[in-house]
């Protein structure tokens, strides 16, 4: 996401992406865009999950409090 994305851009942009996968499942996965999957991780990361880089171990917790935008 070179480019800053408002809330409401990201939700829709993962949302397409997930429908996707929603409706056609496994050949959903094989239309999901770029721009799409990058959404959906920033959705996850906004919503507290942390990341597992390759070759590292789970963390104990795999979620973590954030705060809610004011």
């Amino acid at each position: 996401m070179a480019d800053r994305l408002t809330n409401e851009e990201l939700l829709t942009r993962a949302a397409r992406g997930l429908g996707k996968v929603d409706l056609l499942g496994q050949r959903g996965i094989t239309l999901v865009t770029a721009e799409e999957i990058e959404a959906m991780a920033g959705l996850l990361a906004l919503f507290g999950l942390v990341p597992i880089y390759p070759g590292a171990p789970a963390p104990e917790e795999l979620i973590i409090q954030t705060q809610k935008e004011t």
